[in-house]
């Protein structure tokens, strides 16, 4: 009998933590083009029908930031959104959800919080995470959600020349002055950050410049 109790308390407490692990939050893998900007849906998969609150913790790659003011829930919540970064120097969003009068989170997958972000010009892809996250449901059950890690891509925007540091729309000598003034911190301007990153590490060396010099020359 009491091998019976325990084999059935280990199954309720199996089935209970399958329960929890079907509160699944995700952003899917995307690709955003350098200096643009996009929305990232943060989607909710859910079977408890109580979820009321929430708090969901985000970090990006570096280079890409979100728009704090204009970050909008969907219709399937009520509720009211605050987004903060908590951590100084450190790419993390902090989204908590409240409604005063316990309204519950609409139906159980779609998009529930819509998110602005852009990628600067140094931006060269990277992976995000959804962390230390959880829903809070009408009867104050605390309910953890899985951490989850996605792929963010990258892509220069069409009708770049690389190369044409100063964007004036040709690959010449100038190109090559105006991407040195830019490794001795001289700010040149204007300057095209994506166009003078020839070898795509996110970051302007003296490669970049060879590689500037290759193109004239027609090697590259």
């Amino acid at each position: 009998m009491r091998k019976k109790i325990i084999f059935l308390a280990v199954a309720l407490m199996c089935f209970a933590s399958f329960s929890k692990a079907a509160e699944n939050l995700n952003i899917y893998d995307f690709t955003i083009k350098v200096g643009e900007t996009l929305t990232m849906p943060l989607e909710l998969t859910n079977t408890t029908n109580n979820l009321t609150s929430f708090e969901i913790t985000v970090e990006l790659p570096d280079g890409l930031t979100v728009d704090v003011d204009n970050c909008v829930l969907t219709d399937r919540y009520s509720g009211m959104l605050v987004v903060k970064k908590p951590y100084e120097g450190e790419n993390v969003y902090r989204f908590c959800g409240l409604d005063v009068e316990l309204g519950v989170i609409a139906g159980t997958s779609g998009a529930l919080i819509e998110i602005p972000v852009t990628a600067s010009q140094t931006f060269r892809g990277g992976k995000g995470q959804i962390i230390d996250s959880y829903f809070v449901t009408t009867d104050r059950e605390r309910i953890e959600v899985k951490d989850v890690v996605f792929n963010v891509g990258y892509e220069i925007p069409a009708g770049s020349l690389m190369g044409d540091a100063n964007a004036d729309g040709v690959v010449d000598i100038s190109d090559v002055l105006v991407t040195v003034d830019y490794i001795l911190g001289k700010n040149p301007n204007p300057f095209d950050f994506a166009n003078a990153d020839m070898d795509k590490t996110g970051q302007i060396d003296i490669s970049d410049v060879l590689m500037i010099v290759d193109k004239i020359l027609g090697k590259i």
